[in-house]
C-alpha cells in the first residue's frame, strides 16, 4: 500500500515538475492549397511525452481585409477523433477597422488526439472560402496585432493552445510562414491556342497569400533558352490570364516562363508557333 502511494506521489511530482519547467513551444501555420481551401497546422518546437500530450483548449484566430468578401465555408478536421467548430466572427472592430476577424476553436476538450514532436508539422483542420477569391487572410500574431494590443479590446481573438506537458501558460509562441513558391502554388497552367499563330492566352495560378504583384511572362527559344520576348502583367490571388502577341516570332518551338523579381516561378510551358 505504501509503495503504491509512493509511486503515485512520485508520478504526481514528475507531472507537476514538467508543467512548471516546460516552455511554451507551439507555432501555427496557414497554408493555401487551392483557390478556395486552406489548411491550418501546428509545429511543436519542443517534444512532449505521450503521457502528458493532452490538449486542453485551442483557438486559431485569423484576419482578412474587410473589403474582400470572405465567407467561412466547411471546416474539416484532419486528425481522427478531434473536432473543430466556428468560433467568433468580428467585423471591422474598433482598433482594426480595415479587417474582419474569425476564429476556429477546438471542441474536443482534453484530447489525446494530437501529438507533440519537435519540428513535426501536424495538420489540424482545413476550411474553405465560400466567397470571393482573396489574398489577405493571415494568422494573427498575439504580440503584434493591432486589435489584440488595443487597450479597449474586448474581443477574444488571440491564438491560444493549452497542453499539459507545456505547463499552465498559453503554449502559442508565433506563426510560421507558408512554404516558398512552388509549381503547385504559383505557376503556369495552360497556353492556348497551342499551336499559336498571332496571339495566345497564358493562364497561371497564385495560391500564396500576400504574393500579389507585378510579374513578367518570358518567351524563350526552346532550343537555345534565349529569351526572345517578354510582357509585364499583374498577378492576383487565384487564377490569372494574359493574352500575349507572338506574331513577331518565327515559326518554331518556345517555352513560356513566369518570373518575379528575377526568379522563375514553377516550370515553363511549351508553345508551338505555326505559320
Amino acid at each position: 500500500m505504501k509503495n503504491s502511494l509512493l509511486k503515485k506521489l512520485v508520478f504526481g511530482l514528475v507531472l507537476a515538475n514538467a508543467c512548471l519547467t516546460a516552455q511554451a513551444q507551439v507555432k501555427f501555420k496557414l497554408t493555401r492549397t487551392d483557390n478556395e481551401t486552406y489548411v491550418v497546422s501546428m509545429v511543436p518546437q519542443q517534444t512532449v511525452a505521450d503521457r502528458v500530450a493532452i490538449t486542453g483548449t485551442m483557438q486559431v484566430s485569423m484576419k482578412i481585409k474587410a473589403t474582400e468578401g470572405f465567407e467561412l465555408g466547411s471546416i474539416t478536421s484532419l486528425q481522427p477523433d478531434v473536432v473543430w467548430d466556428k468560433g467568433s466572427l468580428i467585423k471591422s472592430p474598433d482598433g482594426a477597422r480595415d479587417y474582419d476577424y474569425l476564429s476556429v476553436a477546438l471542441q474536443s476538450m482534453a484530447t489525446r488526439g494530437l501529438t507533440y514532436h519537435q519540428g513535426q508539422e501536424v495538420p489540424l483542420f482545413s476550411f474553405r472560402n465560400a466567397g470571393q477569391p482573396i489574398s489577405s487572410i493571415q494568422l494573427i500574431d498575439n504580440k503584434a496585432d493591432s486589435l489584440v494590443k488595443a487597450k479597449a479590446n474586448r474581443f477574444n481573438v488571440q491564438n491560444h493552445i493549452s497542453v499539459l506537458g507545456y505547463g499552465q501558460k498559453n503554449a502559442y509562441v508565433g506563426n510560421l510562414a507558408d512554404d516558398a513558391p512552388s509549381s503547385q502554388k504559383v505557376g503556369l497552367r495552360q497556353v492556348y491556342p497551342n499551336p499559336a499563330r498571332d496571339r495566345t492566352t497564358v493562364t497561371w495560378v497564385n495560391y500564396l497569400d500576400g504574393f500579389d504583384g507585378q510579374i513578367t511572362l518570358l518567351v524563350a527559344d526552346a532550343n537555345t533558352g534565349k529569351v526572345v520576348s517578354q510582357e509585364s502583367a499583374y498577378m492576383r490571388s487565384g487564377s490569372n490570364t494574359k493574352e500575349i502577341s507572338v506574331e513577331q516570332l518565327p515559326a518554331g518551338h518556345y517555352l513560356i516562363y513566369l518570373e518575379r523579381d528575377g526568379i522563375r516561378l514553377g516550370s515553363g510551358q511549351k508553345m508551338l508557333v505555326a505559320r
